[in-house]
């Protein structure tokens, strides 16, 4: 009889998830054609000729999916082999005593060594989704049952889903791997005999056990916490316990549930470790030698295992420092996080171990404030403890956070300039901005009021003044300031300082610019913004702009070039932002861009197409935007629904301007001679609308709810004093 292997893997596995295809991957073969050799490629499900008619077919399977998985490069083991039965009608669609379909359930981070890639069957996951729609379609060319046994597949799968626990028992690792997992109590496992029946063994060989007990029980919980039994410790007391037969100073570890520490999950491993990952086995256990030998045949330094965490956490974990250096020295990034965003210094700082910690502030990458799920820093673990080892981790990485010497500011074109810092974490913001003129070779006057230094992260961007000193407004961002200003994950608020067009600038005094490389970081904050729908707009003025990028990238027009360059769609993305592009068809915006191009170009009075004088040609078009300059903030409008809607708030010297964050529609625009705003609370801001053409009519009212709504009035009430009327409100 022959096994047909459906070697199932999930990607949820989640019993509250309703049945979808498209949550989990199946295992196929893929047949390479020979040279010469004519068609499609054959796709098909694993399968194996039973050999062995006398007991369950478990064991054969397994070591089969072993084999075809790569084996010791890295095979898949699996766990359980499970018949699926045919109904009626499948029966009768071909011969039930030759196939046989088994459902081998693997892990969820169950990855096929690359090295299986280079084998005549080529394994490889699919999507069970694309699967069955390559198999309707013809797509891919298969055996002719594969139909039949994929059908049966799913649904025996639908029927899993409607058994509550039927899920979690198929991919639940299985009894025998589980019972690795036990650890027996040393006060009542003698291991010396002797004639007459009685325990003999001595305090050292007890104290042995007690300790080899502690360590397994350390390996499956990875607890925070353990609790030592004094009746059976080894302490100054000589305790005799010969009336109930238990040996005297005999240790019984306990370890605690998160329960009982507040502050950490519980980190219990489910898995036989040695097993599955080899490489997070030898960094818990310092093993460097093993380590070199096991990353020497491709097993990659930063895989997470079922817990989430990769080797260089367990090492950091039990404080093996040599391990840490090794896993560091073969590319693991310092800055690597577990399922809990906790980084290796995190978890040094947490165990005190000060020379680890030490070991990792030396890496160059090094994020010494990054937080974790809980926005915690690795000093602010340091603080809770008052230990001399903690102290001195305290110390280490106090003194990294204010010894930095250079520092990292982004500018739009892509480019990073490495800056000095010549006061230490002292540095100013406009000690910062000297030297990014410096850099770019531009004069103090006017420079220094076009550009400034800002901070920006995922939900939030702050131009900072220039008293500000930067290291500080990192080292606070997602400690304090996110958590202040937005509703974000500080752990997913990765700041960077940027250098940007000054939102205090007139557009008057911009237009005055003429240094190339100024052009051109305004150029590329312009086509950021254009191309991200912050600068809402008409559909002649993106044709227009489309135009001038691609005479910018393409040069001359010419049909053959322009219809090569918008046969990838990627290229239409450079030139259309995202919701325009999603309002018309692909092809419309392609046949109406031409046009235009092939228009510009033919003009007389065109620019010539040096990248300079195209740059200035879209910043014109940009500048007439009312939006044009804006520093963007966050929030909501309120209105009839009581959350109101997410929209985008842009403020420059002409005015306030509303963006529905989803749409990207302008829902408000007014100039400051428009309007009065005031601030009533700590997080909303209300606008009335006073148009003067028209005084008589009713004032309309607007109501912001953000955050950021103190930002927003300050810099408004700065730019209304510097370009208009001073606000009443203000």
């Amino acid at each position: 009889m022959e096994l047909i292997l459906a070697i199932l893997r999930p990607k949820q596995t989640s019993a509250n998830h309703d049945f979808r295809l498209k949550h989990y991957d199946i295992l196929l073969l893929d047949h390479k054609l020979a040279a010469g050799e004519r068609g499609k490629p054959m796709k098909y499900l694993p399968a194996l000729t039973r050999k062995n008619f006398e007991s369950e077919p478990r064991d054969e399977i397994l070591a089969h999916v072993y084999q075809i998985t790569g084996a010791e490069h890295g095979g898949i083991k699996g766990e359980r082999a499970i018949c699926i039965a045919r109904n009626r009608k499948e029966r009768s669609s071909f011969n039930e005593s030759r196939f046989s379909l088994y459902c081998v359930p693997v892990n969820s981070r169950d990855k096929l060594n690359r090295i299986v890639d280079k084998s005549v069957s080529s394994p490889g996951f699919y999507s069970l989704e694309y699967v069955v729609e390559a198999l309707n379609g013809n797509s891919w060319s298969f055996p002719f049952s594969m139909r039949a046994l994929v059908t049966q597949l799913e649904a025996w799968l639908k029927e899993k889903h409607l058994i509550q626990g039927s899920l979690e028992a198929l991919f639940r690792s299985r009894a025998d791997f589980r019972v690795h997992l036990s650890v027996n109590n040393p006060a009542f496992l003698p291991s010396f005999i002797d004639s007459g029946g009685g325990s003999i063994a001595t305090q050292e060989q007890m104290r042995l056990r007690a300790n080899e007990a502690l360590a397994k029980m350390l390996a499956i919980e990875k607890c925070e916490l353990v609790v030592v039994n004094s009746l059976f410790a080894d302490t100054s007391l000589s305790l005799k316990s010969s009336k109930v037969g238990l040996p005297s100073s005999e240790a019984f570890y306990v370890p605690l549930s998160s329960s009982f520490h507040s502050t950490e999950k519980s980190l219990d491993v489910k898995y036989p470790i040695e097993e599955l990952y080899p490489l997070h086995k030898l960094a818990m256990e310092g093993n460097v030698s093993g380590m070199r030998e096991c990353i020497g045949r491709g097993m990659p330094v930063a895989e997470l295992d079922t817990s989430g965490w990769a080797p260089i956490h367990w090492a950091a974990w039990y404080g093996h420092i040599e391990a840490v250096r090794t896993l560091l020295e073969k590319g693991c990034s310092p800055n690597i996080v577990n399922d809990t965003r906790a980084t290796p210094l995190h978890i040094a700082a947490r165990k005190g171990f000060p020379d680890i910690v030490r070991l990792l502030l030396q890496h160059a990458d090094i994020d010494c404030i990054a937080c974790d799920k809980s926005g915690k820093t690795a000093l602010d673990f340091c603080e809770q403890e008052q230990d001399r080892n903690h102290k001195k981790c305290l110390d280490h990485i106090k003194a990294s956070i204010s010894r930095p010497s250079q520092i990292s500011v982004h500018v739009l074109d892509g480019t990073v300039k490495k800056l000095n810092l010549v006061s230490g974490s002292n540095t100013t913001v406009d000690q910062l901005n000297h030297q990014m003129l410096r850099e770019f070779n531009m004069a103090e006057n006017p420079y220094v009021d076009i550009f400034t230094i800002w901070i920006c992260s995922k939900s939030l961007e702050l131009q900072l003044k220039s008293e500000h000193k930067p290291m500080e407004q990192l080292h606070d961002w997602k400690r304090k300031i996110v958590k202040m200003l937005t509703d974000g994950q500080p752990s997913e608020e990765t700041p960077e300082l940027r250098w940007r067009r000054n939102a205090k600038l007139s557009l008057s005094k911009e237009r005055e610019v003429h240094h190339p490389d100024a052009i051109r970081l305004l150029f590329h904050e312009a086509y950021y913004n254009y191309i991200s729908a912050l600068y809402p707009c008409k559909d002649q003025d993106v044709l227009f702009l489309a135009a001038v990028l691609m005479y910018k990238y393409q040069g001359e027009y010419d049909a053959p070039t322009t219809k090569a360059y918008f046969s990838n769609s990627k290229n239409l993305q450079r030139l259309v932002p995202g919701p325009m592009l999603k309002a018309k068809n692909s092809t419309n915006w392609q046949n109406r861009i031409s046009v235009e191009y092939r228009n510009f170009c033919a003009l007389e009075d065109r620019p010539d197409s040096r990248s300079e004088v195209l740059m200035v040609q879209f910043l014109n078009c940009c500048r007439n935007l009312t939006v044009y300059g804006s520093a963007f903030f966050s929030g909501s409008l309120l209105g009839k629904s009581s959350h109101g809607v997410h929209c985008h708030i842009g403020v420059n010297d002409v005015g306030i301007h509303i963006i529905n964050s989803q749409t990207k529609i302008m829902l408000h625009s007014y100039k400051y001679s428009e309007i009065h705003w005031e601030k009533p609370d700590a997080t909303h801001l209300e606008i009335t609308v006073v148009r003067p053409e028209n005084k008589n009519s009713p004032r309309t009212s607007l109501k912001i709810r953000s955050k950021q709504s103190g930002l927003i009035h300050q810099l408004m009430a700065k730019l209304f004093s510097i370009y208009g009327i001073p606000n009443p409100q203000s």
